[in-house]
């Protein structure tokens, strides 16, 4: 059989394209080409009709069903209408507040204010999202960021200390899909007082 392209709605990021490559690799008679983690699509060739459904069948079991054109192209809409905004979980600490959120990348992720801090620098998901609490949350970011370019957004909201207080929370998102344990992180210049890494 020639080169096909696939569809599997479930694609949202890059390590699902890897997750794929390896899956499709694994079935003998079929070889993965590439992927589009964006369109929710990749290209493989295999050797006949048998083992496309196999290849079905092992995506199916690595929870990337296959569907049509259609189907892919719903999923990319829906992401695209999909709020950008997290939901952010705040709790009270005995110095200050964590400020938690469901990161897509599969971690529960945040940020801990101390109160006792002058100036905080950012903190970090496993997949390079920063997230920073605090006034001016999002210019500090932006400011302090080495290479900006490597982000495509900062998300800002306002949300409530367990005090009353109305806070900023910036969290900056990495260009390409971040994915569970990338640790790829760029450098930050340092938030604190007198600079440095």
């Amino acid at each position: 059989m020639p080169q096909m392209t696939l569809y599997a709605p479930a694609i949202h990021c890059e390590h699902c394209i890897e997750t794929i490559h390896r899956t499709v690799d694994a079935v003998p008679g079929a070889r993965f080409l590439n992927g589009s983690w964006e369109a929710r699509s990749f290209n493989v060739d295999v050797d006949n009709g048998g083992v496309l459904d196999a290849v079905a069948t092992a995506l199916a079991a690595a929870e990337y069903p296959l569907g049509d054109a259609a189907e892919a192209a719903a999923a990319v809409a829906a992401a695209a209408d999909a709020p950008t905004h997290p939901d952010y979980r705040v709790t009270r600490t005995e110095v200050g507040t964590d400020v938690n959120y469901a990161c897509p990348c599969s971690c529960d992720a945040g940020f801990a204010l101390d109160r006792s801090k002058a100036e905080q620098a950012p903190e970090s998901c496993c997949c390079g999202r920063l997230i920073l609490v605090g006034p001016e949350a999002s210019s500090k970011l932006r400011a302090d960021l080495e290479d900006a370019s490597r982000y495509h957004e900062v998300d800002v909201q306002t949300v409530t200390m367990p005090w009353g207080q109305p806070m900023e929370v910036a969290l900056a998102t990495p260009r390409g899909g971040a994915e569970h344990g990338s640790g790829d992180t760029p450098s930050l210049i340092s938030f604190l007082p007198g600079g440095g890494h």
